[in-house]
């Protein structure tokens, strides 16, 4: 956890007047006892009403500084906690856009989710109560100490028996709960995982009736975080009565020799008063501590899953590998697949790709076909860095990938997804989400492109019109071009087009399609097709079966040569 004490860098002010101002308050608060004894010592047993009089001004001040010391404590602590939590959340946000899609898989979205929103709240909690609780409780376990033992050393003994024992209890106690604790929040982020393939998802769901199952699956994670939670709580539960019967054990000792001390004349009763109250706001702090403790057990757990993602490593090169001076960029376009092959694992023994070997030169267009699960997602991912290769070299312009700055690998590719992918906000932002500051012209140019201009003008606010979460107000079709305008908007030297067209109609298709000839005519394209006649004008067409490469040719070439590809255009021809 001290790794995160840095976000608290920039807050160092109110980070410290915190605990000050709470000195204050206790200050304040452990004058009250030795008020009272001087009102009972010399008040009341000494009849004399001018030191009470005397005395009640006092303790009335001492209480307003205090009150006053405590609201500060409470809005310095507030002040760097809240910006602590802000400056984490997006940090850790930052950190996330800069994973590849390898590192996110491992992760997980719900896991992710929980760790930016419940593990960040965790932590930022915790701040706020070491800041204030436990600085309080912390403050008058000492401060009651020395006033104890100014009142009586003899009696003090007690407290010095008492202590090793609470401390050997809350360290035991500690370190149970966290291991706890971070299965908890593992189980939360099960639950997390599966309500979000379940909203996601719910029209398939609905579709095919499995909302029983789908409430099945979800109680089975609810009961697993239940279960996991009910052992970390029954920990808990022990703490607040064991330490309560050392509370009142140690009061009754002190009562019984106190009182012994008083009847010998070695301690007076006022004196007597205010040691037990002493006593009793020690040992109420120690109880408040351990319970404290247990919340900083839990913001462990957090705080190792934040640094799991903050200390992951985005860039991870072979070890023969050296730093570069510059980042080389992308001048042409030319992609060079040599002998790559790739497994989600790892492990060559599962590759999803196997010896893809072949060059994609700067203005040619490529067509990619193959059956369901051939590779072919998983092959043009590998352009843009998403997955690293895990034997052989994928080059661009004879540069191989993983030496490109990041930000200019993926400012010179454009990819268009099959499922795509739009944000809350106007279609015009949408559109110009890769340039935030291109002009309406440019906007429509691209957008008619696409072939959306036109149905974009049948909506009543036209580009201003406000899309829901991801684009719900569209047809499929609708959001696929808008999604083909985002990218044509940056003019990028590669583009990709993984089956983007397959909700759009075959006319619709064929537009788009010579749309892309004319303005992307100097950059390199990979069509993704399920559909023959989407990627039949292209240069060259690629057949993968498998996650091999077993034909490269033209449209006509592949007829001849290739059985897939001949069965495939044969199929889509009704014959």
């Amino acid at each position: 956890m001290l790794k995160l004490g840095r976000f608290l860098g920039k807050y160092k002010l109110p980070a410290v007047l915190a605990p000050l101002f709470m000195l204050l308050e206790v200050c304040m608060d452990l004058l009250q006892p030795r008020f009272m004894a001087s009102i009972v010592n010399d008040g009341i047993m000494g009849g004399d009403l001018g030191a009470i009089a005397g005395t009640a001004p006092k303790m009335l001040l001492a209480a307003l500084i205090g009150l006053v010391a405590g609201v500060g404590c409470t809005v310095f602590a507030t002040i760097a906690s809240q910006s602590f939590g802000a400056d984490l959340r997006q940090e850790l946000f930052q950190k996330i856009q800069g994973l590849s899609l390898q590192s996110l898989d491992r992760f997980g979205s719900g896991s992710i989710v929980t760790r930016l929103t419940g593990d960040v709240t965790q932590i930022q909690g915790l701040v706020l109560l070491l800041l204030r609780v436990f600085a309080r409780d912390t403050f008058i376990i000492i401060g009651s100490l020395v006033m104890a033992f100014l009142i009586s050393p003899r009696l003090s003994v007690i407290l010095l028996a008492m202590i090793p024992l609470l401390a050997a209890f809350l360290v035991i106690t500690t370190r149970v709960t966290v291991p706890l604790f971070a299965k908890m929040q593992q189980r939360l982020d099960q639950v997390n995982t599966v309500m979000q393939e379940n909203l996601s998802g719910i029209r398939v769901v609905k579709a095919f009736v499995r909302a029983d199952y789908e409430e099945e699956r979800f109680n089975e994670t609810n009961s697993n975080l239940l279960h996991a939670s009910l052992r970390a709580a029954k920990i808990v539960a022990l703490n607040t009565p064991l330490m309560s019967i050392i509370l009142n054990f140690s009061i009754v000792a002190a009562l019984w020799y106190g009182g012994m001390l008083s009847e010998q004349g070695t301690l007076s009763v006022g004196s007597l008063a205010a040691f037990l109250t002493y006593i009793t706001q020690l040992l109420f702090s120690t109880l408040g501590l351990g319970n404290q403790l247990m919340a900083i057990s839990r913001a462990k757990a957090s705080a190792d899953r934040i640094n799991e993602i903050l200390e992951f490593s985005i860039d991870q090169p072979k070890e023969e590998q050296q730093p570069l001076q510059q980042p080389k960029q992308i001048r042409e376009g030319r992609i060079s697949f040599e002998q790559v092959s790739f497994s989600y694992e790892g492990n060559l023994e599962k590759a999803v790709l196997r010896d893809i070997d072949f060059t994609a030169e700067p203005g040619e267009t490529i067509g990619i076909v193959g059956v369901n699960g051939a590779g072919k997602s998983t092959l043009v991912s590998l352009i843009p860095a998403f997955y690293e290769a895990t034997e052989g070299q994928l080059c661009i312009d004879s540069v191989p990938i993983n030496e490109m700055a990041p930000y200019e690998l993926h400012s010179q590719i454009g990819m268009v997804l099959q499922q795509a992918h739009l944000f809350s906000g106007t279609i015009r932002d949408n559109i110009c989400f890769g340039k935030p500051d291109a002009t309406q012209q440019e906007i429509e140019a691209a957008a008619k492109a696409a072939e959306a201009h036109s149905f974009i003008m049948k909506l009543e606010k036209g580009y201003d019109t406000e899309l829901g979460q991801r684009g719900v107000n569209l047809s499929g079709g609708q959001k696929q071009r808008l999604s083909i305008a985002r990218t044509l908007l940056l003019k990028p030297r590669i583009v990709i087009l993984d089956d983007c067209t397959s909700a759009v109609d075959l006319n619709t298709d064929l537009l788009i399609r010579k749309s892309l000839q004319t303005i992307m005519k100097s950059s390199t394209c990979l069509i993704i097709g399920q559909r023959i006649a989407s990627v039949q004008q292209a240069d060259r067409i690629i057949v993968l079966e498998d996650g091999q490469i077993t034909a490269i040719g033209t449209h006509g070439e592949l007829l001849q040569g290739s059985k897939l590809y001949r069965q495939m255009a044969l199929s889509q021809q009704g014959a």
